[in-house]
């Protein structure tokens, strides 16, 4: 009797999967069929994504929202990008390949953007510079882009004027002045000259700091202070002295990583098979960029208390690369480690010691 009982359970159970199954597909094809369910669906799609109240980022707090964590050679992830927001102030340190659309993708309020800090200028750094214009144009930026970089921004700035100025002229023109001011497009360049504050305004100070990544000079890393919070965010570097005695005490050293053995794998494996010269490429990154260890040991010396990875060379593409990335790590600096991806959110509430952290 339990057996029939059973057999009977199956049957019915097997007529409701039908009947879920051919309830879905008359669906399917009701929604390729069907125009006016399918503006319908747009139309709450658009209502639900708009009416949905803006991330309250900044305020008392210093607010700091990974838009890209990848090196050159990164997949995937976007290139190197870090928005900080404090106040009612907005800034975003490098600019790299398709950090521009994830800044999007993560809902950041573009047009209250300040400025661009370039720590450097090599291509990862800066590919994105005039997309991050545009974003932050459309949605009402009430200023020309302020950018912040070495010796050289200048060069920067007229070349993406140059490259991007007909675009402005033609979205001024079609969309009219009301909608898109000439009198906010383009960019302006803010040369640092030196270690020093470049930014000290209703509370918020930035301090650009030299950092050692050769050939290129200066190269800069950044440090905020809002709030009695602190941010030190490296740019590329190897491990550096200048970079310690500035990042003293900070809540939060966001260091650049290369992983040794990876790396050198990468370029045996390119030279192995046929390409010496990009081989030999990968392994000459070796020479100016900071292991995981060693950030390690620069959060420890500065008294840093969370260090947070980005910028990763090569990016970790699954669990195993990130083991490996975080080899020895442990060993140096036990806790107080945080492996960033494109969207990690860390907020630092303003004159406390609270670290809330958001994948």
């Amino acid at each position: 009797m339990a057996k029939g009982i059973f057999h009977k359970a199956r049957r019915i159970g097997g007529f409701l999967l039908l009947g879920l199954i051919t309830l879905g597909l008359g669906f399917y094809f009701l929604l390729l069929n069907s125009e006016g369910l399918q503006d319908r669906l747009v139309a709450r799609a658009f209502e639900a994504r708009l009416s949905a109240p803006p991330r309250p980022l900044g305020g008392d707090a210093i607010d700091v929202v990974f838009c890209g964590t990848a090196s050159p050679m990164g997949q995937g992830a976007a290139q190197s990008c870090v928005a900080v927001f404090a106040g009612d102030r907005f800034f975003i340190v490098d600019t790299g390949a398709r950090s521009a659309d994830m800044a999007t993708r993560l809902d950041l309020p573009m047009g209250r953007l300040d400025g661009v800090l370039l720590t450097h200028f090599h291509s990862d750094h800066i590919a994105a510079l005039g997309e991050m214009h545009l974003a932050s144009w459309v949605r009402g930026r009430p200023q020309k882009l302020a950018v912040y970089g070495g010796a050289g921004v200048a060069q920067v700035v007229d070349g993406f004027n140059l490259a991007y100025g007909l675009d402005y002229g033609y979205r001024t023109a079609h969309h009219t002045e009301a909608i898109m001011p000439s009198r906010t497009a383009g960019l302006v360049a803010k040369t640092i000259k030196g270690d020093q504050v470049i930014y000290d305004v209703d509370g918020l100070k930035i301090t650009a700091v030299s950092v050692n990544h050769p050939p290129i000079e200066p190269a800069y890393g950044y440090r905020f202070d809002y709030q009695g919070r602190s941010v030190f965010i490296s740019g590329d570097t190897t491990k550096d002295d200048n970079l310690i005695a500035a990042a003293k005490g900070v809540d939060v050293l966001i260091h650049e990583v290369l992983q040794e053995g990876l790396v050198k794998a990468t370029s045996e494996a390119l030279t192995a098979f046929g390409q010496p010269k990009l081989g030999q490429l990968i392994f000459d990154t070796l020479d100016y960029h900071t292991t995981p260890i060693e950030a390690a040991q620069a959060a420890n010396e500065a008294g840093a208390q969370l260090l947070v990875f980005y910028h990763y060379a090569p990016v970790p593409q699954n669990a195993l690369v990130h083991r490996i990335f975080m080899r020895g790590v442990d060993a140096v600096r036990p806790e107080g480690v945080l492996a960033a991806a494109d969207g990690t959110h860390i907020s630092l509430k303003g004159n406390s010691e609270a670290v809330e952290i958001t994948p």
